[in-house]
């Protein structure tokens, strides 16, 4: 029993050390965007920084073909692996990787031909068209460099030395910074040059991963002999779902930009662009959480046991939940100020209302984000995919509509996807989730509903902090900010841990 007991006490404070050196790499990279945003809005304007973003979402809409052969990858080549079949490990992995190869050069040809005809698709000002070509040029050359080293990343999973892949990315953030710094600093500004900054990141961090994957899992081999078009067929046959579930995610994320470029002005494009910054800092929280715990799950589910995977699955979302909470309800009560001070010289009213409409989806999908990886571990995707789709479609004409018809502009854009996402993740997704494991299917619901109470109590209880208050500058913010932050966190956990999982906290407090 003690070596059981000394064993968990192990994994927890592993996990805890792979979540603290995320969260450092987290604070880095978001700490860095939040710095260099304004200046690099001030020096290139709103209406360019709007296609920075913009060619980010293209990216996105590039996955979808690179989605289906590598979703499942880490999972084959994990299961193969932890049941010491490593001739089949490794033919999976040789054949990711030699189908990643040719994806991407494929991919970078047909960028190459959009390119060249971007102006007779896209609205973009003549001053600004050279400009926005190389930017969407080397963000692709970046998503390239990232899809064929993507299956070394596998490494840090198979191995659970994810601090190590968190202490990488932290540099490859510093990295990105100063390549930025540099290039804004010697030369005339451009907005191609964020693109380069990526870059500088994605080359590190792939090298990175192929380091780790030699030191830790040195049987593992991209030998073309390992290649299989069988295994190519597996992976596709299955991630096919995937990649049209990506369909879905962009019909109901990834659109707005584009439908602010095609139906409204590059000014509300901006604004739309500086609002889902914030909003993609919450996707690093979950990406955080998911990243600590994938390696639980898969070792779980690898060994046929199911209650160990619900506790990890619980146990994940109450952390996601946690750090979701603080920050919807930090920025429900500071983000005025945040912005005022950030971007002085923007309509900030505005793109607060934007950032707060579009941060209410994570009310729900923050204790969710880890569940989505139920569907890989199982292999169910259909019907998840047939309702994003749905969903998506749904998004996309309401937007259409309420913009049109309505003249809600950009506002429209946001509470549309709010609304879709709400159903997805508060009605279908848990039921589905359960249904996948084959537990009762209210299993999760206790826990989205606690989290959602603490949300609500969390918001006020910041307000009414905010309020009395009134923080006017970057170090009172931050220090306001900071005690929330200190005070909700533990707030969040009392609310959401049942009875006996409160009493092991104060149990635990109380010896430390």
């Amino acid at each position: 029993m003690a070596k059981d007991e000394s064993g968990a006490r192990g994994q927890m404070l592993h996990a805890a050390k792979t979540l603290l050196l995320s969260g450092v790499a987290y604070v880095v990279n978001y700490g860095i965007l939040l710095v260099l945003t304004p200046y690099i809005t001030r020096s290139i304007g709103a209406e360019a920084y709007g296609f920075v973003t913009l060619a980010k979402e293209f990216s996105q809409y590039a996955a979808i073909l690179t989605m289906a052969l590598n979703t499942y990858a880490a999972r084959y080549i994990a299961l193969s692996y932890h049941k010491n079949d490593i001739d089949k490990a490794n033919v999976y992995f040789a054949s990711v990787f030699w189908g990643d190869v040719v994806l991407s050069a494929a991919i970078l040809g047909g960028i190459l031909v959009f390119i060249r005809f971007m102006d007779s698709i896209l609205v973009v000002s003549p001053e600004l068209l050279s400009d926005v070509k190389l930017l969407f040029f080397f963000t692709f050359v970046s998503f390239g460099v990232t899809t064929v080293f993507s299956v070394f990343g596998c490494a840090g999973y198979i191995s659970n030395r994810m601090d190590l892949v968190g202490l990488f990315k932290t540099a490859s953030y510093v990295v990105k910074a100063l390549v930025l710094l540099a290039a804004y600093a010697l030369f005339p500004p451009r907005a191609f040059y964020v693109a380069l900054g990526i870059l500088a990141a994605a080359l590190l961090v792939g090298a990175a991963d192929l380091g780790i994957c030699r030191s830790f899992l040195p049987e593992l081999r991209v030998s073309r002999r390992y290649f299989s078009f069988g295994a190519v067929k597996q992976l596709l046959l299955n991630g096919f779902w995937a990649s049209f579930n990506m369909v879905g995610e962009i019909l109901n994320n990834g659109l707005d930009l584009l439908i602010c470029n095609q139906m409204l002005t590059n000014l509300e494009m901006g604004q739309l662009a500086i609002a889902k910054t914030m909003q993609t800092i919450m996707q690093g929280v979950y990406y955080i959480v998911n990243q600590t715990f994938i390696p639980r799950f898969l070792k779980s589910y690898a060994s046929d046991a199911t209650g160990a995977v619900i506790r990890e699955l619980k146990l994940a979302m109450k952390v996601s939940g946690m750090l979701a909470n603080v920050i919807f309800a930090g920025f429900a009560a500071f983000g005025l100020t945040f912005y005022k001070l950030w971007i002085p010289e923007q309509d900030t009213r505005v793109i607060y209302v934007l950032t707060v409409i579009t941060f209410l989806t994570s009310i729900a999908s923050g204790p969710m984000q880890p569940l989505y990886y139920i569907y890989t571990l199982t292999l169910k995707q259909k019907l998840p995919c047939v309702i994003t789709i749905i969903g998506g479609l749904l998004n996309v004409a309401g937007m259409y509509v309420l913009i049109k018809y309505f003249g809600m502009g950009v506002y429209a854009v946001a509470w549309t996807t709010v609304a879709v996402m709400f159903v997805i993740n508060f009605v279908t997704n848990p039921l589905y989730m359960a249904h996948c494991l084959h537990v009762p299917a209210g299993t999760f619901y206790p826990d989205i509903l606690r989290n959602a109470l603490s949300c609500g109590v969390l918001t006020l209880l910041f307000r009414a902090f905010a309020g009395l208050t009134a923080p006017g500058s970057w170090l009172t913010l931050i220090l306001c900010a900071g005690a929330c932050a200190a005070v909700g966190a533990p707030l969040h956990l009392l609310i959401v841990c049942s009875k006996e999982q409160r009493a092991g906290l104060l149990a635990l407090v109380g010896k430390k």
